[in-house]
Formats: C-alpha cells, sequence, structure tokens
C-alpha cells in the first residue's frame, strides 16, 4: 500500500505543472524529473538499473521525453548514489 502511495505521489509530481503543453514534440524531462522516475522504477520493479524502455514509457506517462545532454558532456548513472549525472565527454 505505502508503494502504491508513494509511486502515485511520484507520479502526480511529475504530471502537474502550469498545465501548457506544446503542440510539438514532448518536451524532454530534467535531471531531476529522470532521477524520480528511476527512483520510482527502481522501488517497484526491485532492480537496479531498470531497463531503459521502461523508463522512457514511464516518462511518456507524464509527457516528458528521454533528455539529450548538452554538447560535450554525457548522462551516466553513478552506481554509488543510483542516480543520473552529467560528466565531462
Amino acid at each position: 500500500m505505502k508503494l502504491l502511495f508513494l509511486t502515485g505521489l511520484v507520479v502526480f509530481g511529475l504530471t502537474s505543472g502550469c498545465g501548457l503543453k506544446n503542440a510539438g514534440a514532448e518536451p524532454a524531462a530534467s535531471l531531476d524529473e529522470l532521477n524520480r522516475a528511476l527512483t520510482v522504477l527502481t522501488m517497484h520493479s526491485g532492480a537496479f538499473p531498470p531497463a531503459t524502455n521502461e523508463l522512457a514509457a514511464f516518462l511518456k506517462m507524464s509527457g516528458k521525453s528521454m533528455p539529450q545532454p548538452p554538447p560535450g558532456k554525457r548522462l551516466v548513472l553513478d552506481p554509488n548514489t543510483h542516480q543520473f549525472v552529467l560528466l565531462e565527454q
């Protein structure tokens, strides 16, 4: 029951916003949103890391897409903190 409540709370947090939607492509998720989605999916599946397609599908439910790192940086998963971080290439 606790897990269901936490999952719902995170989904609500990811989907709430100003209510404006782009007519074009979905906006990319921020690093914080990506890390929240990672936490929820890890709690739900019990495995770390969850499959990338599961992470992308979870973000898509909130109207977001996987973020693209800025030029000269790469998005990596830190095994110590279990969070995504941006590193220099």
